[in-house]
């Protein structure tokens, strides 16, 4: 039995599906980071903010598309703001300091999946009206990927070994398990 394409409750399942899908690909890697190096590398922050901020210009030029929200197209502004307080003359240390940091980690971790959402809506937001069913259950799917991968991260010494890393053109992480690579091989 083949699925009607153009059922818009299958539509909406496939289209979230694909966002849940995207969102999980994108977000696992900062979580796996933050488990195994206890950071969110630079490059995921500037990823995001790249993203955002090619999306804010399309929005700005071309106007804010039907079906997207103002404060939903403001908040491509998030790690613009994030990154200018960067440059804020913060002292190390400093509570502020700290909460500029866990922002940074919290915007990465949560704006990833977001931003699948914003620019699925830029794109096409007449795509599909979805069910809070569905999207509760993408929001649980990407949530669920990112705590595994935060854990997987925290056991990596269990089945990755420093070689993994360094193959990989990663640092190695602290207690990583000194060996030849345990998935590297042929």
């Amino acid at each position: 039995m083949s699925e009607d394409s153009t059922d818009p409750a299958t539509l909406a399942q496939r289209v979230v599906g694909t966002v849940a899908v995207g969102a999980a690909a994108v977000t696992w890697w900062p979580a796996f980071t933050l488990g195994a190096w206890r950071a969110v590398f630079f490059e995921q922050l500037l990823l995001l903010w790249a993203v955002a901020t090619a999306a804010l210009v399309v929005v700005v030029l071309r106007g804010r598309p039907k079906g997207v929200s103002a404060p939903l197209a403001a908040s491509l502004l998030i790690p613009s703001v994030w990154l200018v307080s960067a440059f804020l003359p913060i002292p190390d240390g400093s509570t502020l300091s700290a909460f500029t940091n866990w922002a940074g980690i919290a915007i990465t971790l949560l704006g990833f999946p977001f931003m699948v959402w914003v620019l699925l809506q830029i794109a096409k937001p007449s795509t599909v009206t979805v069910d809070p069913r569905y999207r509760a259950a993408a929001i649980i799917a990407v949530l669920l990927v990112a705590l595994l991968s935060y854990l997987l991260g925290t056991q990596h010494p269990r089945f990755l070994t420093c070689a993994d890393f360094a193959i990989s053109g990663n640092s190695e992480p602290p207690g990583c398990t000194v060996g030849e690579g345990t998935l590297s091989r042929p």
